[in-house]
């Protein structure tokens, strides 16, 4: 383990923890008394408690020289250290945790950049664009770009989904007032947000300020879980609508967003799954599935929309299935600057 000083150590802030199962601790009696005694204590043969620098410390040790599975530890003050044993946690958990502190320097300076992708409406014959979703990355103190998986992972590690999903979402409105009256679609996840009318007030004042119609919003539920309180989702649909905002539903036929999901929530465009996109013009069983989106969305009323596409074959296969609008690499990718023009293949 590292070796510490002791004006590294102030307050009382640590940890306890616990080695279950066949998991030895036998190390930490070698090395923690090298560091002051009041920093550490030895409950039992299973159970310590140590300040946070030396927890991180073991985090280190541990994950990289023992199968760490039945290590656990909960944040607990030194003076009540049983207190939480409860809700003890792997340690892993705190590794990726700590190891994701880069987010709030992200969140907290801002460090977003706005992506554009082309919507398309294609009629058989023509293409055009009608809008574009924007789609956000990361920029790290070297510069390069950080993926939105990596930022979400390393959020849901930080317990910060909802500052990200709230700087995402307020630096792509900020980047929309060029866009002429083009739609804009713009991501949210709807566990993020705790109050709808307080949670997205912010979004509509910025929308005021940079004066972007709100007819052409279209806020686009992301969600790789299971959406459990449908009402909650519906009072943030209700309060995006009642403010002028439109609402698409991602990911329609795959996971949980299935075809009674469309039904309960009636969006007013449906993002059919990538996956019944990609290679269905060779597909029977994706052309049943997305048939069966596409009817249940002319029946609510809404726009069919198909990302994924990458050639003209299922294009024109999810054309004639009743798809009107389209996105996917064949169009263009995600770009800094938006696409103006197609193309010249697409036509």
């Amino acid at each position: 383990m590292q070796n510490f000083c002791s004006k590294c150590f102030v307050g009382e802030r640590g940890y306890t923890v616990y080695f279950g199962g066949s998991e030895t601790s036998a190390f930490l009696d070698a090395y923690l008394p090298e560091y002051p005694a009041d920093k550490w204590d030895k409950i039992d043969s299973r159970l310590y408690w140590m300040h946070e620098s030396l927890f991180n410390a073991m985090l280190d040790y541990v994950t990289a020289h023992l199968e760490y599975a039945n290590i656990r530890a909960v944040r607990a003050d030194k003076h009540d250290p049983l207190q939480g044993l409860d809700k003890l946690k792997p340690v892993q958990f705190f590794k990726e945790e700590r190891d994701a502190n880069w987010i709030d320097d992200v969140i907290t300076n801002r460090s977003i950049r706005t992506f554009y992708q082309p919507i398309v409406s294609f009629d058989g014959v023509e293409s055009s664009i009608i809008g574009y979703e924007l789609l956000s990355r990361g920029t790290g103190r070297d510069g390069g770009l950080i993926p939105p998986v990596q930022l979400f992972q390393a959020a849901k590690a930080r317990d910060r989904l909802f500052a990200l999903d709230r700087t995402c979402r307020l630096e792509a409105v900020r980047n929309a007032g060029g866009l002429d009256d083009g739609l804009i679609f713009i991501n949210f996840l709807p566990t993020s947000i705790y109050n709808p009318v307080h949670c997205l007030q912010s979004t509509v004042e910025m929308v005021e300020r940079t004066g972007v119609n709100p007819e052409s919003i279209i806020f686009e539920v992301v969600e790789s879980e299971e959406i459990n309180n449908m009402d909650h989702l519906r009072s943030i649909l209700a309060f995006y609508k009642k403010h002028g905002f439109r609402y698409a539903l991602d990911d329609v036929g795959t996971g949980f967003n299935s075809l009674q999901v469309l039904s309960e929530l009636e969006p007013d465009v449906v993002k059919l799954a990538l996956e019944f996109c990609r290679g269905v013009s060779k597909d029977k069983r994706k052309q049943r599935v997305a048939r069966a989106v596409a009817r249940m969305t002319q029946e609510l009323n809404s726009r069919a929309l198909a990302e994924g596409i990458e050639d003209r074959d299922d294009l024109e296969c999810l054309r004639d299935l009743g798809y009107e609008w389209f996105q996917g690499y064949y169009f263009g990718k995600p770009e800094p600057q938006p696409l103006r023009v197609l193309p010249s293949w697409t036509a």
